[in-house]
């Protein structure tokens, strides 16, 4: 895919220069290296001011530089990032945004052992079922997954693997399905 877009890396356009960070982000996650994913996703962020924060790259960014900086454990690089949405008045953000917020903000809670985090990983996971994508919801449902089993909700966290292991197949997407097994594995059994 990324030797298809040599056409497009000699062109001026932001719209271009958007889309080539976000497939690069994109390989960069898939392959698991994070540190690569926040770069290319937050250089297709830095065209914010000239496409608007809810351009249809940017939307695809904003998640998984969120995303990346969780899995790097790179509380700063999450906050900026919220900072970033945050300084967008009310009605300039997309829903999917606004549901990757609230999500990014329930793992930092989570992160800072925060008692609402709970409470925040609920609300997160209604928005990103009513305001975002099937593969956005079931990265959801695993960040919900593993914060349940660090709460010793093995039953809770099983029934959220299992949605998102179903997401990630009708969508056929291995790294889901094993980040997935990741969590699965990590999950306390349950005791008869």
């Amino acid at each position: 895919m990324l030797a298809e877009l040599r056409d497009l890396r000699v062109s001026e356009d932001l719209q271009d220069k958007a889309l080539i960070s976000i497939v690069e982000a994109f390989t960069a996650g898939a392959r698991r290296q994070p540190a690569d994913a926040l770069r290319h996703a937050r250089a297709a962020l830095a065209h914010k001011d000239a496409l608007g924060i809810s351009n249809e790259s940017l939307r695809w960014a904003w998640p998984l530089a969120a995303r990346a900086a969780f899995e790097l454990k790179d509380a700063a690089a999450a906050r900026d990032l919220l900072a970033l949405l945050d300084s967008h008045p009310p009605g300039h953000l997309a829903p999917m945004l606004r549901a990757e917020r609230d999500l990014a903000r329930a793992r930092l809670a989570a992160s800072d052992a925060d008692q609402g985090a709970s409470a925040a990983f609920a609300a997160a996971i209604i928005g990103l079922r009513e305001q975002s994508t099937p593969y956005h919801l079931a990265y959801g449902l695993l960040d919900h997954a593993g914060h349940l089993t660090r709460q010793d909700d093995a039953e809770a966290a099983g029934l959220a693997i299992d949605e998102a292991r179903a997401i990630g197949r009708r969508l056929r997407y291995q790294p889901l399905l094993d980040r997935a097994d990741e969590i699965e594995e990590a999950k306390p059994r349950i005791r008869a």
